[in-house]
C-alpha cells in the first residue's frame, strides 16, 4: 500500500502527464491502432531448425550445420527487421 506522501506524488505525476501534449499524443496514437497477433514465424523456424539439424549433421557434417545455422540467423534477422519497419 502507498502512504499519503506516495499517493500525493503519484497524483501529482498523473496531473502533469495529463497536461503533457507529447505524452497524450503518443498515447492517443497507440489507442487507435488495432493490435495484430504476432505471426509465429520465428517459433516455427526454431522448431524447423531443431528438427532438421540432426538430419543435416548426418548428411553434411559440421559444415552443413554451420551453413544451416547461418541461414537460420539470416532468416530470423530478416523477419525481425521486417516487423520493425512495418510498425
Amino acid at each position: 500500500m502507498l502512504n499519503d506522501n506516495e499517493r500525493r506524488a503519484l497524483a501529482d505525476l498523473e496531473r502533469h502527464l495529463q497536461h503533457d501534449p507529447d505524452f497524450t499524443a503518443r498515447m492517443d496514437g497507440l489507442a487507435g491502432v488495432p493490435a495484430e497477433p504476432p505471426s509465429p514465424a520465428v517459433p516455427v523456424l526454431c522448431a524447423l531448425l531443431f528438427i532438421t539439424i540432426p538430419l543435416v549433421m548426418l548428411l553434411f557434417g559440421w559444415v552443413g550445420v554451420l551453413i544451416a545455422l547461418d541461414l537460420f540467423a539470416a532468416a530470423v534477422a530478416l523477419i525481425l527487421i521486417r516487423r520493425r519497419t512495418h510498425r
